[in-house]
């Protein structure tokens, strides 16, 4: 008995010292899927093609948290998604990163977006799950139109980078981000991001003024230094709520730089009711390549945690001198968004 009394109070000591540890951080979960319907009417026909599919897209987040007595506060972050069409069976990181935030502002360290992305801003913004950036692909082409978004265009996406952002003065949120190409002969192309925003209000109106810029440092052999820098407007009053946005970046080849210019506008119903409309316009300097694209978008919040989104994108593309073939045609996405 006195054997199995001192293992008891060995395996209670082992408890509590664990239970203390685990409640020595901050432990939260959260989820989202997206189910997506889309119908696809092409300016050029593939033979056999349906033109429209299922998709989704899940991301499941875990946050650990913990508050140091000298006033940091250290965190990481693990983001796991799985995305495709049809027969979806593999999940991957999608974002993994620490954080240390105090007095100085905030530390990031590990596979997040930089502070380019964090801190500028795109009209496509507006429209929600089925905005350009995310199902986009082919109202671009396929030359040297680099991106379908005003936002900064060449930025550290999910990727291995140290962020820091300074805290907040006077309404301004300035950081930079830095992430190393690699080691490896062809892997020298570093990235460095600077971003800004800065919050203002007058009255009736509220609004942020966004300013980011991207350099990729051509370290391989052979390759090309790339520029990119975006300005934006977004304001709101009562219902509305506009963007106005343009982004321009080089592309692969040199002397070869594309421009995108959107705009939008936001106008709440109530009751969970949004309507959006955007424009875009994406231009390449040499070559006459470009694609316009216009989307209207319904959003409803059914209940709490569950939207509904029906997006209609219609796209007109020239391929001037790119080599690909010219497209007029358009998508219609309707969506189903739970959040957990």
């Amino acid at each position: 008995m006195r054997k199995l009394l001192l293992g008891t109070t060995a395996l209670a000591a082992a408890a509590t010292l664990s239970a203390n540890v685990a409640l020595a951080a901050d432990v939260s979960f959260s989820g989202a899927m997206e189910f997506t319907y889309e119908d696809h009417d092409p300016g050029t026909t593939v033979t056999g093609a349906s033109n429209n599919d299922f998709n989704s897209d899940q991301n499941i987040a875990i946050k650990f948290e913990n508050k140091t007595d000298s006033g940091l506060t250290i965190g990481m972050v693990q983001n796991i998604e799985s995305i495709g069409e049809e027969a979806v069976g593999t999940a991957a990181s999608d974002e993994n990163y620490i954080y240390i935030k105090g007095g100085f502002g905030t530390i990031e360290l590990g596979n997040n977006d930089g502070a380019g992305d964090q801190l500028t801003r795109t009209a496509s913004d507006l429209v929600g799950p089925d905005a350009l950036s995310d199902n986009g692909a082919g109202m671009s082409g396929s030359g040297n139109l680099v991106d379908d978004n005003a936002d900064l265009i060449l930025d550290i996406n999910d990727q291995n980078n140290i962020t820091y952002i300074l805290p907040t003065m006077g309404g301004l949120t300035i950081g930079a981000s830095y992430a190393d190409g690699g080691q490896g002969a062809a892997e020298n192309d570093d990235i460095t991001t600077v971003g800004l925003k800065y919050a203002f209000e007058s009255g009736a109106v509220k609004g942020t003024i966004h300013y980011g810029q991207g350099s990729i440092d051509a370290g391989t052999t052979g390759g090309v230094s790339r520029d990119s820098n975006t300005i934006g407007l977004d304001v709101s009053s009562g219902p509305f709520r506009a963007v106005m946005a343009k982004g321009e970046a080089d592309a692969t080849t040199a002397g070869v730089t594309t421009e995108v210019t959107d705009y939008g506008i936001q106008y709440n119903l109530g009751n969970g009711l949004k309507l959006t409309a955007v424009g875009t316009q994406i231009d390449e300097n040499t070559g006459g390549e470009t694609s316009d694209i216009t989307t209207v978008s319904v959003s409803y919040n059914i209940a709490a945690g569950l939207d509904a989104y029906i997006t209609y994108h219609d796209y007109d593309y020239a391929a001037g001198s790119s080599g690909g073939s010219d497209d007029d045609g358009s998508k219609t996405y309707v969506t189903i968004k739970a959040s957990f």
